[in-house]
């Protein structure tokens, strides 16, 4: 699978703990992108566990991990969520991101690769809530992106267990009527704070990125 716009936001957006040693667990690593970005915005504070059901991909991501100068603190394991949970149930997570497979109901892609990665018959919402509650710590923090239709989807895969505490509204054009994604982090802690909204558009035109985009990605992108 390619570096897309998805990956590189959710990468960069994702709140990281204020912890001495993070650990993070990337669910659907593909090549590693998400997990070498959040890696970077750690330096060496981080232990990061990168999972795909995928085995090519996962070889392709403990490659890039090696070549990266963050190669200790990154693994890359092919398993899939579900058996993850089954044999960690000691290990926790201050992070668990993903950007997960979002089609429910569209035509399938005849490539396995692109298939498992894009729908959810291989994991659901309702999988990755339940594994992020067993696993995430009790200040823990569950960071995803998915498509802004598939928000009721996600909100009843979400028990008073995990709460809403960050949501960002992503336009691909500023003219959009609708935004085209969803940021959004969940917790385990009780918070009685208001969520905090946010909203991004990606684009000016459709040959130019915007001032806010360029900020928020400049540390990632080298033409920026």
């Amino acid at each position: 699978m390619r570096v897309n716009t998805d990956g590189v936001l959710l990468g960069v957006w994702a709140s990281l703990p204020n912890t001495t040693k993070t650990t993070v667990l990337d669910v659907g690593t593909g090549t590693g992108v998400i997990a070498l970005m959040i890696a970077q915005r750690l330096n060496t504070k981080a232990d990061i566990t990168a999972i795909d059901i995928d085995e090519p991909s996962v070889n392709q991501a403990a490659e890039n991990f090696e070549q990266s100068k963050w190669q200790e603190s990154l693994t890359a394991q092919h398993v899939s969520l579900q058996d993850f949970v089954a044999t960690k149930k000691e290990e926790q997570f201050d992070l668990i991101i993903s950007n997960p497979p979002y089609f429910n109901n569209a035509l399938k892609n005849p490539q396995q690769t692109k298939r498992s990665a894009r729908h959810t018959d291989s994991l659901s919402y309702q999988e990755l809530t339940e594994a992020a509650k067993k696993l995430l710590k009790p200040n823990g923090i569950l960071s995803v992106i998915i498509p802004y239709d598939e928000f009721p989807t996600m909100q009843r895969a979400v028990d008073s267990t995990l709460q809403l505490v960050r949501l960002c509204k992503v336009f691909t054009l500023r003219q959009d009527p609708a935004p085209k994604r969803l940021l959004l982090e969940f917790t385990k802690e009780q918070i009685t704070n208001p969520v905090q909204e946010e909203a991004l558009c990606i684009m000016e035109s459709s040959t130019t990125f915007s001032q806010e985009y360029k900020s928020l990605t400049k540390d990632f992108y080298l033409k920026f």
